[in-house]
């Protein structure tokens, strides 16, 4: 198919652009250069890849409250050693005003609280040192598959085109390629978050380092500290409760925004004696997904694949991640074109997954505001995230990672406990006098895509009848390997030895959770042995 067989305009508002010479093509091109495209140019650059990162800056952006186990992530991408050199202020934890209660939750690690201007450009000064050629400019067509035809309009140049083997979509909200019918929005959670920065000398002490959340009968507000006095107050409200319409915006923003921090009383008590630095601004916060993270060889990257609650904290950490498996994604595609099929259809399974646990945990928290206000606000939002699992459920699930990453996936963190079965599973092997475990006979073995350094490879997995999502590791565990174990051994004693003995040291812990998983799941049948 040629590349002028289709072409796409993209929206007005997105802002992005190849700004190169129309017979430069590149292996690899990024549509923006936020955390998530940062990230990936800086990857495939330093593994040795051509790359155009096609960028223009935000005007504003919210603040973002980065937690302690970002440091390990920033670590493995090569990044921790800028961002503690940008002198972002520390993170020590949060005070949560949630549906009537108060919750202090500190932090003994410090995490981070960064303006996200002065966090991109360190991500994509990194980016530019690994090799990347960053641009500027705007995205006008995109077409074709084998290359892809990038139609671009570059400040100052005339206009042109450059072909890239693989693109990545890390344009956000903007979504150059996702908005080509791939993402969607739930209108039950709308939501339009109202942002202004506050100089406030009276913050008590022992919160200066501390983000506030708290949740009100229509909304929620959360603020962030850039400094010991400087803070940035948003208020999330409904998106229906404000016109969208941008004229004689400014006296209307301001009076909701007063209106709105009136009823958030925590934060509004801390307010009265500080100095409102800007005047306020909006932008769309909904929560929104992808049908799925990819069109051939056009990837969904970090927002631009799906965006998640604020209220998780986890936005910037998620992009980073999708931009690391992004990344050795296209690295397989370009490396192994025999791969390219598995290795896509893995970074699509992984969106997936990582936005359902995370509307999950949405979930627990838009169901305690619920119950309290008993409004449309939270009882949509609660309905929303509830009807957004049950649709994805048949596709993925919170306890299988078969990705086997040296870095913490969002998804990855599950609670192995919500899932029926596995709890009782658990306290049966850990308190029965002798338990003999086989092998499922329905369960079978088959290769599945996981990363393996820079490149996706075939490993066996457990196939369970009735379940989409192949098993392969759990708590740090080897569950194959573990079935097998179990095979040969038996009884739960002799298995845990075996597996410390075959495969490595793990704690008897993690080993019993990845047993009780199997037993849940049926892999494996649990009989009381005789004494």
């Amino acid at each position: 198919m040629t590349a002028a067989a289709f072409w796409i305009d993209s929206p007005r508002t997105a802002t992005y652009c190849a700004r190169v010479t129309p017979a430069s093509g590149c292996d690899v091109l990024v549509i923006g250069g936020g955390p998530a495209g940062s990230t990936a140019a800086q990857l495939l650059a330093s593994w040795g890849r051509s790359v155009v990162l096609v960028h223009r800056p935000a005007s504003q952006a919210l603040a973002e409250s980065l937690p302690p186990s970002t440091r390990k992530l920033l670590a493995f991408l090569g990044q921790l050693d800028g961002v503690d050199a940008s002198n972002s202020y520390p993170n020590s934890g949060n005070v949560v005003h949630w549906a009537g209660e108060v919750r202090t939750i500190a932090s003994p690690d410090a995490g981070f609280h960064v303006s996200r201007a002065r966090f991109d450009a360190v991500l994509l000064d990194a980016a530019r040192a690994a090799g990347a050629h960053v641009i500027d400019g705007v995205v006008r067509r995109i077409g074709g598959t084998d290359p892809v035809c990038v139609a671009y309009s570059a400040h100052g140049e005339a206009d042109g085109v450059c072909d890239a083997r693989i693109v990545l979509d890390c344009s956000g909200r903007a979504g150059v390629v996702a908005r080509r019918g791939l993402r969607r929005y739930d209108p039950r959670s709308r939501t339009l978050a109202v942002v202004a920065e506050w100089e406030c000398e009276r913050w008590p002490v022992d919160e200066q380092t501390m983000t506030t959340v708290e949740s009100y009968a229509d909304g929620w507000s959360w603020s962030v500290p850039l400094s010991a006095t400087r803070r940035q107050c948003t208020i999330m409200i409904d998106r229906a409760a404000f016109a969208a319409d941008r004229s004689a915006k400014a006296v209307a923003l301001q009076a909701v925004y007063e209106c709105e921090l009136a009823k958030a009383r925590a934060l509004a008590s801390r307010l009265a004696s500080a100095r409102q630095l800007s005047a306020p601004w909006c932008c769309d916060s909904s929560v929104y997904d992808a049908s799925r993270a990819a069109d051939g060889p056009m990837l969904l990257v970090g927002d631009a694949a799906s965006f998640i609650e604020p209220l998780s904290s986890a936005g910037v950490k998620k992009a980073l991640v999708s931009a690391w498996r992004a990344a050795v994604v296209a690295n397989t595609c370009l490396a192994d074109t025999a791969m390219a099929s598995s290795a896509i259809d893995l970074h699509i399974r992984r969106e997936k997954e990582v936005y359902v646990e995370c509307q999950r945990r949405s979930a627990v928290l838009f169901g305690e505001a619920a119950a309290t206000y008993g409004t449309p606000f939270w009882a949509e939002r609660a309905d929303a995230c509830a009807g957004g699992i049950a649709a994805l459920n048949d596709c993925t699930t919170s306890m299988a990672d078969a990705t086997a990453a040296p870095i913490a996936d969002p998804a990855a963190n599950a609670d192995y406990w919500t899932e029926s079965g596995i709890l009782e599973a658990f306290e049966r092997l850990r308190r029965a006098a002798r338990v003999r475990l086989r092998p499922s006979p329905s369960i079978r073995f088959a290769p599945v895509p996981v990363i393996d350094g820079r490149q996706v490879v075939l490993r066996e997995a457990i196939v369970v009848p009735g379940r989409d999502t192949p098993l392969q590791f759990a708590a740090g565990i080897d569950l194959t390997s573990l079935v097998r174990i179990a095979a040969a051994c038996g009884e739960v004693p002799s298995i845990i030895d075996a597996y410390q003995r075959r495969v490595g040291p793990a704690p008897a812990a993690g080993l019993l959770t990845g047993l009780s998983l199997l037993v849940a799941r049926e892999a494996l049948v649990a009989e009381d042995a005789p004494l």
